[in-house]
């Protein structure tokens, strides 16, 4: 997976958390260094705007499926559903 494919699989995701639907929204993937991207995006008609960091190393070699289960998780990470 490329670092410009995670803004169109983010935004629209959708993350089942404490029992309600939430879509990710208005992704911004930022380089930090030359070894990690910065993720944040919004949780549609919420207040929640999660973010994550991970290394270049790791999201190149990922599939869609696999970010979109890391995203999944730190968004019920941050509302507070486990």
């Amino acid at each position: 997976m490329t670092i410009e494919d995670l803004v169109p699989l983010t935004n629209g995701l959708t993350v089942t958390a404490c029992g309600n639907p939430l879509v990710c929204d208005r992704a911004r993937v930022t380089a930090v260094r030359h070894d990690a991207i910065d993720m944040k995006f919004l949780m549609a008609g919420t207040d929640f705007v999660p973010r994550l960091r991970l290394s270049r190393e790791r999201v190149l070699s990922a599939t869609a499926d696999e970010v979109a289960k890391i995203v999944q998780s730190v968004v019920k990470r941050a509302i507070g559903c486990h």
